[in-house]
């Protein structure tokens, strides 16, 4: 758990602080218990009994979140030959993972399914048409565009006018293409978006998933793709899991009743690690600036954009804490930028924050997705270690990178 008791932030029962001074900034700290919460709530919402859940391993790829996550039960969605490479190698049984990629190579599909055995999720009717030839009389699920998505940004949104899936009115073409090469569609996946509350467009696309499965006789799955949201701000409404669980379950019993039963699937990323990690950054520099009658307060911290992309790619909101202070009621405004040589290495605008000092930590909170699996090394600067905590104990999962694994490539 995350929380605050008196002046000090705690995660998985340790201070923050305490996870600074042992580890240093910047760091990102995982909280294990929180994981495991958050994928059982999931899990455990349907009622309908033959489903499995697919970890989107984009969202976090830390191998102490992978292996809980395997522990559990779940399988992998894995958006490249990578990430499936990193699944084999944690344990992840090569039957519970799926590779739905964009712009995929020959080589790739050579390498995932002929290599590797992993099955592969067709995004659009090229793709079909080169795996057809390079691996006929085989099974394949494949990826539909709905024509419409959900999200809570443009870049997020993945179904209509976007690059991903195969449309409607192509599926047809893609039908015949199967039946060319003598492939065995047993996967209908669709995936509209990231951030999305409603529980309404997820009912509305499986149904149409549905529509389409009544039609293909090796039909195991329908997949509904992932994309429920998590609230960054305080107050935000919280995605309703028990009523997707339900819902959902409702219409897939009724269509095994109907035609047979289907393997549902669903493949939650931010949902499970979203809220369950945190960022930890320590004051550098307060800096107070002053022209023309305006005033600007800056705290300057050893983190940036870099390990934050989000912050400018999408406009998301991290809430800040200040980790030993957190009780503090005097609040002053004060904008935390980092430490790139850039103007807009503004990670957090305007916040109120109690009045801070030079070595003072703060934390962004819900840091757990979409942030280490996103950061860069603009500047040079190194990626944070991170961390993983469950009831009181910590352990290293991933080491600081050092000035070694930046020119690790170079050609001296």
């Amino acid at each position: 758990m995350i929380e605050v008791r008196g002046p000090h932030l705690y995660i998985g029962g340790m201070r923050a602080i305490d996870l600074a001074e042992k580890f240093g900034t910047p760091l990102y700290a995982y909280d294990k218990g929180v994981v495991i919460d958050n994928f059982n709530k999931i899990a455990k919402s349907f009622t309908y009994k033959n489903v499995e859940v697919l970890y989107s391993c984009k969202a976090n790829n830390n191998p102490g979140i992978l292996t809980t996550l395997r522990d559990l039960g779940a399988g992998l969605d894995s958006s490249s030959p990578w990430e499936v490479m990193l699944g084999l190698m944690l344990g992840f049984q090569k039957e519970k993972i799926m590779f739905t990629g964009s712009g995929v190579t020959d080589e790739e599909m050579k390498y995932v399914r002929g290599e590797l055995g992993v099955l592969v999720n067709i995004d659009s009717i090229s793709q079909l048409r080169k795996y057809g030839r390079l691996f006929p009389e085989t099974e394949v699920s494949i990826r539909i565009n709905p024509g419409f998505g959900c999200g809570y940004h443009e870049f997020t949104t993945t179904g209509g006018l976007t690059k991903f899936g195969i449309n409607l009115d192509s599926l047809s073409k893609a039908l015949e293409i199967a039946k060319e090469h003598r492939l065995r569609i047993v996967g209908l996946h669709t995936h509209i978006g990231s951030g999305v509350f409603a529980v309404e467009p997820y009912l509305k696309v499986i149904k149409l998933l549905l529509d389409i499965a009544v039609n293909l006789r090796d039909l195991e799955f329908i997949d509904v793709g992932g994309g429920m949201g998590v609230p960054y701000k305080l107050g935000e409404t919280e995605f309703d899991y028990v009523a997707f669980g339900r819902m959902v379950s409702e219409l897939v019993e009724g269509y095994s009743k109907r035609a047979g039963e289907v393997k549902l699937r669903v493949e939650p990323g931010r949902f499970i690690v979203g809220n369950a990690g945190i960022l930890l950054t320590r004051v550098v520099e307060i800096k107070v600036v002053e022209f023309g009658g305006l005033r600007k307060a800056f705290a300057i911290v050893d983190t940036s954009i870099n390990h934050l992309v989000r912050s400018v790619m999408m406009d998301t909101y991290y809430e800040v804490v200040a980790v030993s202070k957190a009780s503090t009621q005097h609040k002053v405004e004060v904008d935390v930028v980092g430490n790139l040589c850039m103007a807009g290495d503004i990670i957090a605008r305007a916040r109120d924050l109690p009045p801070l000092e030079e070595g003072d930590v703060l934390a962004f909170l819900n840091a757990g997705a979409y942030t280490y699996s996103m950061s860069m090394n603009y500047n040079m600067r190194p990626r944070p270690a991170e961390v993983l905590v469950y009831d009181g104990v910590v352990r290293l999962t991933r080491r600081r990178e050092s000035f070694a694994d930046l020119i690790s490539t170079f050609m001296m």
